[in-house]
């Protein structure tokens, strides 16, 4: 099961960014500004408000009017309020399959009472859900997904929402001790990765094997280090997870490690995980890695994907690592005349596949030839 396609509305860069299919492994590419983070954060947004509540969910941006599109403000019309933020998915084994989930969130003119407007769940056999349908407002109230308590046969896309990953990865922070989760359940990385010694410590405790294996690539990647291993600290009042690197006849703390180090670490431990996330999203993932990690890191994702162990998306600014992709990988992001942001497949292009058979995709974009936009 992987997330088919999403569609986006009034978010942030976004007044309609249209139907976007994904695939296993989809790369998006596109200047600065060009709308890639909208998209991303709007995933992030709705993962949040299905898990934690639309109040939570939109304390980040500080306000549902701040993260709305600027040039589609509220309006009331016949007495109903236009122009919400909505989010439409597709979520199944195949496109044809998928189960369609659309939700909407708004707020009242003053922006002082803020809600989620419309909900609905369909399936590909046209039976379908909506909130008005199952009282949701009387059991979650108007700011909770009726996903956020889904059983019966609507808990596998609800647990596959829950469980999305979104990778930001923060080294300054990933090196220094964090507190040990001493609950079970499992260890869940942080955004930041600031927690992925205790990431670590659980996984080796779940696969030895696996957690083997992420070490020897490891010794690739770092030929002068012996050794790489999540620790406890052994003070008496808090217990701390962190991360310690044997090079020679010394030891080198976590927080004296690389960037790249740091961040390739955290994305294997992700994709060599035995129980790895459904959706894995990364932005800008090629961040403090040199040339030869970033081919190992594509092999990573690309024996992740094939396994069907998870979907990735990423994006990137990187020509070296599409070089490493195909364009049936790439969606281009580019503003269009009206400024919105612009989504599109290179590889549904018949013209720029003609083009693929004499340039790899980052000669492609550095050429400036992966648009879609008509001059």
């Amino acid at each position: 099961m992987i997330l088919q396609s999403l569609r986006v509305r009034n978010f942030k860069a976004s007044v309609d960014s249209k139907t976007v299919k994904l695939g296993p492994l989809s790369a998006f590419i596109g200047n600065n500004g060009a709308g890639k983070s909208s998209l991303i954060e709007a995933l992030q947004t709705y993962q949040s408000i299905v898990l934690d509540g639309l109040d939570l969910a939109m304390q980040r941006w500080l306000g549902i009017e701040h993260i709305r599109h600027k040039g589609q403000e509220v309006k009331e019309r016949l007495g109903k309020l236009v122009n919400p933020i909505s989010f439409q998915l597709a979520i199944g084994e195949s496109a044809r399959k998928a189960r369609r989930i659309e939700l909407s969130v708004s707020n009242d003119a003053a922006a002082n009472r803020m809600f989620i407007s419309a909900e609905r769940i369909s399936s590909a056999d046209g039976s379908w859900i909506d909130r008005e349908q199952i009282g949701a407002i009387a059991t979650f109230g108007t700011g909770r997904s009726i996903l956020t308590g889904a059983m019966g046969e609507y808990i596998e896309q609800a647990m596959h929402v829950r469980e999305w990953q979104f990778l930001t990865m923060s080294p300054e922070r990933m090196g220094l001790p964090t507190p040990q989760q001493r609950t079970g359940g499992g260890v869940r990385l942080a955004h930041d990765g600031s927690n992925v010694a205790d990431f670590l410590l659980d996984l080796r405790l779940q696969d030895p094997n696996a957690y083997d294996g992420i070490v020897e690539v490891m010794s690739y990647v770092l030929p002068y280090a012996k050794d790489i291993q999540p620790t406890l600290s052994s003070s008496e009042i808090e217990r701390k997870a962190w991360l310690q690197l044997t090079e020679g006849n010394f030891k080198v703390p976590g927080w004296l490690l690389s960037t790249g180090t740091l961040r390739m670490l955290a994305l294997l431990a992700l994709l060599r995980h035995p129980n790895p996330p459904p959706l894995i999203v990364v932005e800008e993932i090629e961040n403090g890695l040199d040339p030869r990690s970033v081919h190992l890191m594509v092999e990573e994702i690309r024996n992740a994907v094939l396994a069907g162990k998870s979907q990735v998306i990423v994006t990137t600014h990187s020509p070296y690592l599409l070089d490493l992709l195909t364009l049936e990988h790439l969606v281009v992001v580019e503003r269009d005349a009206k400024g919105h942001p612009h989504f599109f497949r290179p590889a549904d292009q018949a013209n720029l596949q003609r083009w693929s058979e004499k340039f790899a995709p980052g000669k492609l974009y550095t050429m400036g030839n992966l648009t879609g936009l008509t001059s």
